[in-house]
């Protein structure tokens, strides 16, 4: 039997621009700048399911941030004809704030995440304030009533989510960072998450500020290249760069609802 393909798109709804070098990479160059980051959340659907990936962020705390607000990332589901209010399925890649901030969104909806990720923040981890500052205690605690609510499913390590999706324990950035492998038209895409934010961390191995350990940060980028296989299949959890060279779902959505099951600009 074939392996069935899916629909795969990403939510560009927030922007970082003119981040500088030494806030990105370890040993970044304090007088430089790079680019910065887009903020992404992502949709899976086919097959009669709709599986949202992560819940991306609230306006008032990315603003908070500084970073510039795109668009409410729900909304932007609902341009592909999403309704948050009747998505069964969300998987959580990490519990990072970007990540997990529209929790309540979704009424309806199990959430799936990594076994390692839900003992680190809430355990010895968050002892100390290192690694807190990546997490806001408020959706933590919104993590754990959806624990008590029974709409919080536990994965561990690497397996399959569904028939043309598979799930891959990365670790690194967070210690249950993980990344999915979709079936789409074009061939399987490696969705990254934020086992690697920007290509050039992959290309240079350049270790990205924010990690829970270092080696498997550096390991995980070759084992993120080794699934994705290719670079047209490798797609990061913020780079802009997968702004540019995805399509929009149609014009007046550009650079705002990506199609990333079609096949990328050359760049």
């Amino acid at each position: 039997m074939a392996t069935p393909t899916w629909n795969l798109y990403a939510f560009c709804y927030g922007r970082h621009e003119n981040r500088m070098m030494s806030d990105t990479f370890v040993g970044g160059n304090p007088n430089e700048l790079c680019r910065g980051l887009d903020y992404f959340m992502w949709a899976i659907v086919g097959n009669d399911r709709v599986i949202v990936v992560d819940s991306g962020m609230k306006k008032d705390k990315l603003e908070s941030m500084n970073r510039t607000w795109l668009a409410d990332p729900i909304d932007l589901l609902g341009k592909v004809g999403i309704d948050a209010a009747h998505v069964d399925e969300v998987i959580l890649t990490h519990a990072h704030f970007d990540h997990v901030g529209n929790l309540g969104r979704f009424p309806k909806a199990k959430f799936t995440i990594q076994d390692l990720e839900m003992q680190s923040i809430t355990g010895r981890d968050m002892t100390h304030p290192f690694f807190r500052t990546a997490y806001h205690q408020e959706d933590v605690e919104e993590l754990v009533g959806l624990l008590y609510d029974n709409r919080l499913k536990f994965i561990h390590g690497d397996g399959r989510y569904a028939p043309g999706i598979d799930y891959h324990l990365i670790g690194g950035h967070s210690r249950g960072q993980m990344g999915l492998t979709v079936n789409t038209d074009r061939g399987p895409v490696f969705l990254a998450s934020d086992a690697i934010h920007l290509f050039q961390e992959v290309d240079e191995e350049r270790p990205f500020i924010v990690f829970y350990d270092m080696v498997d940060m550096l390991e995980g980028y070759r084992t993120c290249a080794r699934l994705a296989g290719e670079r047209a299949f490798l797609v990061p959890g913020h780079d802009p760069i997968v702004t540019d060279i995805y399509p929009a779902v149609r014009p007046d959505l550009a650079g705002l609802v990506l199609d990333l099951g079609k096949e990328p600009k050359a760049g």
